[in-house]
């Protein structure tokens, strides 16, 4: 929690019947005309209704961080965070803004970012900024940059979203609509009114049961997407297309057993799709993303990778496909042969029992490899012999039954980091043969 803060709480308070009682009680009504006493009965309820939907909410200010203000019938807490500019509304009920509006000693917030959590979402033809602009001021709300919805899903209805949820927010970078996209995102336009967004999170929704395939085709200055634990099992092609700045992908955490070749990403470099539950990958599945250079594929169900898996990934830098649940992980033969920026390889506890002596053929930088916690009995004597940048190799916790060659890691001159037990055997290696 930052030192310094402002809070704004908003609780409910129920009316005094009695009170209203002895008002009734205590007016002066001539017997003469029942008109004129149900006229003035009449009057009342109406001036008692303001009072309780509006006038009644009162602002106190505890110190000169923090102030609450009670209105009937919700409670919403509004939390200034000075040292990041962030302001965050958390509901805990439904509440009723328009109780807000001008409310008198409500402090004007300055923030470059909002945090909505708990509360429901606008829907139909309201945006949010119309929706907080009873309370908030509008060109603060217009100038965000960051918006955060979490948990918003709890109090909203269930029907689609609307493109106007995002209007009037034109400097808007960063949307992250954790848990609040299990709501049905089937408008394909509904991100329109965002030209400038970057980064996009659109994790623990309801996968793609009610999400339009073309949902992402307006940002076309998307850099981030994030698509975690969204119960995924396969995702199309068209739903990720058409984003030519796409530099991060992250599927972590889904369902997906199928994946079809991802369409043409000219600038994606990172794609993380670890925490899933594929077993294969089609050999052309990477064809289209000519800037990879990080992909992760760890705890995954693969059985085996094809030879000809990153041919079009020349810029491929980092794999990392550790902790397979399978009955064993084939690699192909020459799978990173030409890879001239591979540097980093991680294949650990994948029940690995052979390497292909081409795997690293033409891979010059490769520094660093992790090949514990497999079931390699031997090691090919040429493995490394294009591998001059080679620092630092693991081989722990295999099953090595013999004396690894003399030849395995000449040439590699600069290998400062060697893991070899426990093995079956215990080697020496001499590497400045």
């Amino acid at each position: 929690m930052p030192k310094y803060r402002s809070v704004w709480s908003f609780r409910s308070y129920s009316t005094d019947s009695r009170n209203n009682d002895h008002l009734l009680s205590s007016l002066v009504i001539p017997s003469s005309s029942m008109i004129t006493k149900r006229l003035l009965c009449v009057s009342l309820l109406v001036l008692m209704t303001t009072c309780a939907s509006g006038n009644s909410c009162t602002v106190k200010k505890l110190s000169s961080i923090q102030s609450v203000a009670a209105c009937p019938g919700f409670n919403v807490q509004l939390t200034l965070y000075t040292n990041r500019h962030q302001l965050e509304v958390t509901c805990s009920d439904k509440p009723n803004f328009e109780l807000l509006r001008n409310l008198p000693n409500l402090q004007s917030f300055a923030f470059k970012e909002l945090a909505y959590q708990d509360c429901p979402l606008p829907v139909g033809n309201q945006s949010l900024v119309e929706l907080l602009s009873v309370f908030l001021n509008l060109t603060e709300l217009s100038s965000i940059q960051r918006l955060f919805f979490v948990d918003n899903a709890k109090f909203s209805d269930q029907i689609s979203l609307d493109p106007q949820l995002f209007a009037s927010l034109p400097k808007l970078q960063v949307l992250s609509m954790k848990n609040s996209s299990r709501m049905p995102l089937d408008n394909p336009q509904l991100f329109k009114h965002l030209p400038s967004l970057t980064w996009l999170d659109l994790r623990q929704g309801d996968g793609d049961s009610r999400t339009n395939k073309a949902l992402l085709h307006p940002l076309s200055q998307l850099i981030t997407l994030e698509l975690m634990e969204n119960d995924l099992t396969t995702l199309s092609a068209e739903f990720v297309s058409d984003l030519p700045s796409l530099e991060s992908l992250t599927l972590y955490h889904n369902q997906l057993e199928h994946i079809e070749q991802f369409a043409e990403l000219p600038s994606l470099t990172s794609l993380d799709l670890t925490y899933n539950q594929l077993m294969t990958l089609r050999e052309d599945v990477f064809d289209r993303l000519p800037s990879l250079a990080n992909l992760y594929l760890e705890w995954n169900m693969f059985t085996g990778l094809p030879t000809g898996l990153f041919k079009h990934n020349s810029k491929l830098t980092v794999f990392h496909a550790d902790n397979q649940h399978s009955s064993g992980l084939v690699l192909g033969d020459k799978l990173f042969a030409g890879l001239t920026m591979l540097q980093n390889v991680s294949v650990s506890n994948c029940k690995i029992t052979m390497l292909p002596e081409g795997l690293f053929i033409g891979a010059t930088k490769l520094s660093k490899v992790d090949l514990s916690g497999n079931l390699l009995q031997s090691v090919p004597e040429n493995l490394f012999r294009d591998s001059p940048n080679l620092k630092e190799l693991n081989l722990q916790n295999n099953e090595l039954l013999k004396m690894l060659p003399d030849t395995l890691l000449r040439g590699t001159t600069q290998l400062r980091i060697l893991i070899l037990g426990p093995n079956q055997t215990n080697n020496h290696i001499n590497n400045n043969d």
